[in-house]
């Protein structure tokens, strides 16, 4: 059964230099020819089992639309699917965009969660980071969501970025410390090799922290987000009490899910498919009343596995202790055995990406074998 929908909206008024997700600056496509297609591929999967409990909009910037235009799509599906069963509808939003009007109006349409891309709550941050809003902006947006009575709050942070000390990191702490947030994600800066970020550092540009410093950064952000009441639950998002995010616990529960728009992607009956990342293409497919999928991918027994033990051991919950004969023996110190559930260290995973390799790679053996 499918219980999660995830709806991308690809506009951007920037592209930011180290992002990797498909967004779109200037559209060939216009908005509305854009949500006109979203609602014709959310009527092509109607015949499905789907009991929706959480609806994601994500992108590119989702408040670059106006509260109308998403009150459309939400419309559309709840015309579709239905609503009745959904305890959390997720916005993303840029500081810049939105404030308290369009965040009552939001609110009126059941968004209930918005996810603020803070991104640093320091000028220095924003400015390495390439971001255009300010540190004032950040705020002014969070206090205009909690005067428009939206409660379940999630900032968005990137930490570990050159030129990073532990007392930028304290900055962004104390900013945390004056707002009743109830979740905040924060992500170590990846560095891909197509972003201009990326590519900035293939040509000596910058100088990225040293690995000492990134443990210490690690090790600050962790204790500090635990001072301010918050658990972690997964390698980058911590919650307070009961604000887990619904939505990705879908995804790193292997639990079904659907994706609408270009370059989204879902999971059902054991299928991950991908849309086409190319939007007039996508617009063209729905014109033509058919699926926009790129690629579609049947998942054997053993795939489905490798995917459950890399998804849940990126969680605190971990995995069942059978799985512990995969872990390397030379490696067991970084990983803890707790109430039946595999998983590992907190102080390790920021090296969770190599001990999940490893584990995988012992896995795969162990089916040579038989």
């Amino acid at each position: 059964m499918i219980k999660a929908l995830y709806v991308h909206v690809p506009f951007c008024s920037y592209k930011c230099p180290y992002c990797d997700f498909l967004s779109l600056v200037n559209s060939p496509v216009s908005v509305r020819d854009y949500l006109s297609a979203l609602k014709r591929e959310i009527n092509l999967y109607r015949e499905l089992d789907v009991k929706l409990e959480t609806l994601y909009f994500g992108g590119g910037t989702p408040t670059l639309l106006k509260p109308e235009e998403l009150g459309e799509i939400i419309e559309e599906i709840d015309k579709v699917f239905g609503l009745s069963g959904v305890k959390e509808i997720t916005v993303e939003c840029n500081p810049e965009t939105y404030r308290k009007k369009e965040f009552e109006e939001l609110k009126k349409l059941g968004v209930n969660r918005i996810s603020v891309g803070v991104q640093s709550f320091t000028e220095k941050g924003l400015r390495v980071l390439g971001r255009k809003h300010t540190v004032k902006d950040s705020l002014e947006c969070l206090e205009s969501l909690f005067e428009a009575g939206i409660e379940n709050v999630n900032v968005d942070l990137i930490w570990g970025w050159p030129t990073q000390s532990l007392k930028d990191l304290e900055v962004e702490l104390e900013h945390l410390k004056k707002f009743p947030v109830k979740h905040v994600s924060a992500y170590l800066l990846t560095l891909y090799e197509d972003t201009p970020m990326g590519l900035a550092f293939k040509r000596g540009e910058f100088k990225p922290l040293e690995e000492e410093e990134v443990v210490e950064l690690h090790k600050m952000l962790s204790e500090g987000l635990r001072e301010l009441g918050f658990k972690r639950y997964e390698i980058s998002n911590w919650a307070k009490e009961g604000f887990e995010c619904r939505h990705n616990l879908v995804y790193w529960k292997m639990e079904e899910f659907l994706g609408v728009g270009v370059s989204a992607w879902g999971f059902y009956e054991n299928v991950r498919y991908g849309n086409t990342k190319n939007i007039s293409k996508y617009v063209k497919f729905l014109k033509e009343d058919k699926k926009p999928v790129e690629f579609r991918v049947q998942l054997d027994e053993t795939e489905l596995e490798k995917e459950r033990i890399m998804l849940g051991l990126r969680t605190t919950e971990g995995i069942e202790e059978k799985y512990l004969k995969f872990v390397p023996e030379y490696l067991r110190d970084f990983f803890e055995v707790k109430g039946g559930r595999l998983r590992i260290k907190e102080e390790h995973l920021l090296i969770s990406n190599e001990l999940i390799t490893e584990v995988l790679r012992k896995y795969e053996s162990s089916l040579n074998k038989v």
